[in-house]
């Protein structure tokens, strides 16, 4: 196994096993939820629960009512992007795999059952799920080594896949960088989603000025730009919008959301996010 997959795998069951990580999966808002029955709404229950159906035709308040179980369908995500492959402190992609190892072996630790997934706009490798961290190996091995260039995520195609292979109620935590045409409303209303922004702070703000050859990481095709100051504070201003719109939807579809960064202290900026 390479150097980088052994240095990721030892410091993510370090900061695993001497915290409380794992156990903070089991607050997660999930709660390892199956459907018991529907009952007339009452004050204080969670309103993700409205049954909209059973409401429309009763003309009266409904909700799901679910049974309790001590295990949690934990979904760990890794969409690639050729966008992935960049970073002026640490690789985007070198950073997801991080998330990736910290949130897997949480859920082992934790005895809750891992689905890990590898999408782009199909699945790419498929995971058996399992309580067992030597898939963990594999996983973190594939995700360093896995060429993220030439690819592009399909959100309708990855919630399809979700709601294809997944029965019952998971959290699902979704790693990637977020960019184009973000919807993961299909899967948020039936579990709980958090997407993890794996971004770097030079993409959002080129503090760069010349003549630059940038290459689009999805196709290839490169073209010659003068990045000044005020082109650098314009493409800020673009992406600021796109981010205002990607927040409304998290927000929209109650899908808890947060950023880490390449210079980020990783399980720190998780711990925070999952805490929220």
């Amino acid at each position: 196994m390479y150097d980088k997959a052994k240095e990721i795998i030892i410091k993510a069951k370090t900061n695993i096993f001497n915290t409380n990580l794992g156990n903070q999966l089991t607050s997660l808002k999930g709660d390892g939820l199956d459907f018991k029955e529907i009952k007339e709404y009452s004050y204080g229950d969670n309103i993700k629960n409205i049954n909209w159906k059973a409401t429309a035709k009763s003309n009266s308040l409904k909700v799901n009512v679910f049974d309790e179980s001590r295990q949690l369908n934990i979904i760990v995500a890794f969409l690639i992007n050729g966008s992935l492959e960049f970073g002026s402190v640490n690789m985007k992609q070198d950073i997801a795999t991080e998330i990736i190892a910290l949130l897997g072996f949480s859920s082992i630790y934790n005895h809750d059952l891992l689905f890990p997934i590898l999408f782009s706009n199909k699945s790419e490798i498929f995971y058996e799920p399992t309580y067992d961290e030597t898939i963990m190996y594999k996983l973190i091995q594939d995700a360093l080594e896995i060429k993220c260039i030439k690819k592009e995520v399909n959100y309708k195609s990855f919630c399809d896949y979700i709601n294809t292979t997944m029965k019952q109620r998971s959290v699902i935590f979704v790693v990637g960088d977020f960019y184009g045409n973000v919807d993961l409303s299909e899967i948020a209303y039936t579990n709980d989603v958090y997407a993890l922004i794996v971004r770097d702070r030079l993409e959002e703000y080129p503090f760069l000025n010349g003549e630059y050859e940038l290459v689009n990481a999805t196709n290839l095709k490169s073209s010659e730009f003068n990045i000044t100051k005020n082109v650098a504070k314009k493409y800020k201003e673009l992406l600021d919008l796109q981010d205002e719109i990607l927040e409304e939807h998290f927000l929209k579809h109650k899908i808890t959301h947060g950023k880490i960064y390449t210079d980020d202290n990783i399980f720190l900026r998780l711990s925070q996010i999952i805490k929220g």
